[in-house]
């Protein structure tokens, strides 16, 4: 103990003890200020503690004098024994100062990378200071066909969560597909987020309660819970109170403009509102008949009530993907876009409209500049809202901004981390990037989400057809020959791989379904530039909506890309 005091050890001891108490206070106000997760003050506790010891070592070995660093003087010594440092002392130093370093970059990368943390934050180019992922609400109604409640109700939340800027709100396509087996910590993990909202809801007659609960997934504790009565028609207002409260909760200050946003409540028909309701929750089944039935709703509800800005809304959404899909419905991209039309004359604060206007102008009208400002007003109205992300991207890819392209691709992913089309389509992003390796690992990632899923497939073939491995690319592709419409990448790649013969037996078969897209990318992989053109003529007349990624794209028709008639067809779009 002696020996202790005389080398300064309890000196030090305090000093580091006074200094850590300091670096605790400045990082717990700056932790606030620069908005990242109270979480992360647990590292830079753990660096203090494990810095502890050293601070220990020092004291003991060495003293700091006006001539610089010395050694302590040993206790049994002469007054001539030198006390310079020798050269194990540089190596005790050297070796002190490595594991300082160590220790403090280690902190900073754990902060940094903390879900909500830096990393998120600059990734998603905004302050953002907490990711949420609302987990879908449990129907607790005594009638089970109220289940489309809940459904809609989950879905109103996240939109209007979306609305604060603050917040990464993880896309419903990945919180319906959350394996049941993950536990809160593995919710946080996987998909990158640092709160849950869980919620049941019980509607009787036209009584609702809804009860919501917010949970962090670090220390798996409930943070805030509430519990709402509503009559039917005050739904729409309590999306917006519940994501004000959880706002305070998680202490994020909304900007004037969110408040507005989140108090806006509008004149709805409750009658309208549950016709909206149950027709979104037929569209979210992604099947022929739902589409159907759903149109049929939303056709009735804008009929019934033509100022309602939501029902056109979900009816462009509808006329939107109809118009999107593989086998696009003619006419339905003018018809979504005169819905979306309507919606923001009614409501300019809905975001999902002008993504409709933004997709008719980039699928349909081709006009390209004016689609990119539409998708940034649906993503500044909804910055969560990984829809445009998605198809901003693809715009990106069309001019050939492939940095810009990759960067919303994987922002994309952040938002919606299960979704096996965005996953797919990120790795095309990465291959027509040239980035091989990353396009293989994000395929076959995709399978990984769903086996056999088509776009996957497509991706993990072309990518090793450019790589001149064909007989991996045909394994691949092989596996889409009797899908609808996705039987051309096989006869595409065996085309290129000089297997001609086989490929037309299959363009015998598509030649009679008159799909223009697919027959340009056949005849231009087997190099028959004159039946290629007939076809991308057609496209072009028929409005397909990939026919400018025809021209620009589509690795199929890059060898006639410097046909003269194809770059005039190019120069007619500003391409």
């Amino acid at each position: 103990m002696v020996e202790m005091r005389r080398r300064h050890v309890f000196r030090v001891t305090g000093i580091y003890i006074v200094a850590a108490w300091v670096i605790l206070q400045v990082c717990d106000l700056a932790f606030e200020s620069f908005g990242l997760p109270s979480q992360a003050m647990r590292f830079v506790w753990l660096a203090l503690v494990v810095l502890f010891p050293l601070a220990i070592i020092w004291g003991w070995r060495y003293d700091i004098t006006s001539r610089g660093i010395v050694r302590t003087l040993p206790a049994a010594t002469t007054e001539t024994t030198t006390l310079a440092l020798r050269a194990p002392d540089f190596v005790i130093i050297s070796a002190l100062a490595a594991i300082v370093l160590f220790v403090v970059t280690a902190t900073v990368n754990q902060i940094v990378h903390t879900p909500g943390g830096l990393d998120q934050r600059h990734s998603l180019g905004r302050n953002v200071l907490s990711s949420i992922v609302v987990l879908p609400f449990e129907s607790l109604s005594a009638d089970a066909s109220q289940g489309y409640l809940a459904a809609g109700l989950h879905d109103a939340l996240i939109a209007s969560l979306a609305k604060v800027k603050a917040f990464k709100v993880i896309s419903r396509t990945s919180s319906l597909r959350m394996p049941p087996t993950w536990t809160i910590p593995e919710i946080g993990k996987q998909l990158g987020v640092d709160k849950i909202i869980e919620g049941t809801v019980t509607r009787d007659e036209d009584t609702v309660r809804v009860s919501i609960q917010l949970i962090d997934t670090e220390r798996e504790d409930h943070i805030w819970s509430e519990t709402y009565v509503r009559s039917f028609d005050s739904l729409v207002a309590l999306q917006g109170e519940i994501a004000t409260a959880v706002a305070s909760a998680v202490q994020v200050r909304l900007t004037p403009e969110e408040q507005r946003r989140l108090a806006s409540r509008g004149e709805v028909n409750p009658q309208t509102y549950d016709t909206y309701l149950r027709a979104m929750y037929r569209i979210r089944r992604e099947t022929r008949q739902g589409m159907r039935e759903a149109m049929d709703l939303l056709m009735d509800a804008v009929e019934n009530d033509p100022t309602s800005a939501l029902a056109w809304a979900g009816l462009a959404y509808g006329y939107g993907e109809l118009g999107h899909s593989p086998f696009p419905e003619k006419g339905a991209y003018p018809r979504a876009k005169a819905a979306a039309d309507r919606a923001i004359e009614l409501d300019p604060n809905l975001a999902e409209a002008h993504l409709a206007v933004a997709m008719y102008q980039t699928y349909y009208e081709w006009d390209f500049q004016t689609a990119e400002k539409s998708y940034q007003r649906a993503i500044e109205i909804n910055p969560s809202l990984a829809d445009a992300q998605y198809h901003l991207a693809w715009l990106y890819e069309l001019l050939e901004r492939d940095e810009e392209a990759i960067r919303l691709g994987e922002l994309t992913m952040e938002l919606d981390p299960l979704s096996a089309l965005y996953s797919a389509w990120l790795a095309e992003q990465y291959r027509d990037a040239g980035m091989y390796d990353k396009a293989i690992e994000t395929a076959e990632a995709t399978l990984q989400l769903r086996p056999d899923f088509p776009v996957a497939n497509y991706s993990l073939g072309e990518t090793y057809a450019e790589l001149g491995d064909f007989d991996r690319a045909l394994e691949y592709h092989e596996k889409l020959k009797d899908r609808p419409f996705w039987s051309w990448a096989f006869a595409a790649t065996l085309a290129s791989a000089g297997r001609i013969d086989e490929a037309r037996e299959i363009v015998g078969k598509l030649e009679e379904s008159g799909d223009s897209m697919v027959l340009v990318l056949i005849y231009a992989a087997s190099g028959d530039y004159d039946a290629a053109m007939k076809w991308l003529l057609q496209a072009r007349d028929d409005r397909i909506p990939w026919y400018p990624a025809l021209l620009k794209w589509f690795p199929q028709t890059q060898g006639f890309r410097d046909d003269p008639r194809v770059i005039a067809l190019a120069e007619e779009l500003g391409l």
